[in-house]
């Protein structure tokens, strides 16, 4: 698997991790941040943000697991409908690394 084809697997699960938290606050239940797997972390490293943008970077990938809710959960890999959204989570944060360096 290549390097960004990784990247983009552990956005996707971040993505559907974020969706089951947000869907259980939304129903009442409390998680307080006690279920972070700190994948932003692994995806930075594996990126190799720059100090620089990492504050933007962080903001972006924020934004993007918060529409996690916005996308019907699926039940294959083969349907996952989160996967464009982690695909073009991925290809913005490129862009604001590309544009440090």
């Amino acid at each position: 698997m290549k390097n960004e084809q990784l990247i983009i697997s552990l956005i996707l699960q971040d993505l559907k991790h974020n969706q089951l938290l947000l869907g259980l606050e939304k129903i009442g239940l409390d998680v307080n941040d006690t279920h972070y797997l700190s994948i932003l972390d692994i995806v930075f490293q594996l990126m190799k943000v720059p100090e620089q943008v990492a504050d933007d970077c962080g903001a972006l990938y924020l934004n993007f697991m918060d529409q996690a809710i916005q996308y019907k959960m699926s039940d294959t890999v083969k349907r996952d409908t989160l996967k464009p959204l982690a695909e073009v989570c991925y290809r913005q944060l490129r862009i604001l690394i590309d544009m440090e360096y």
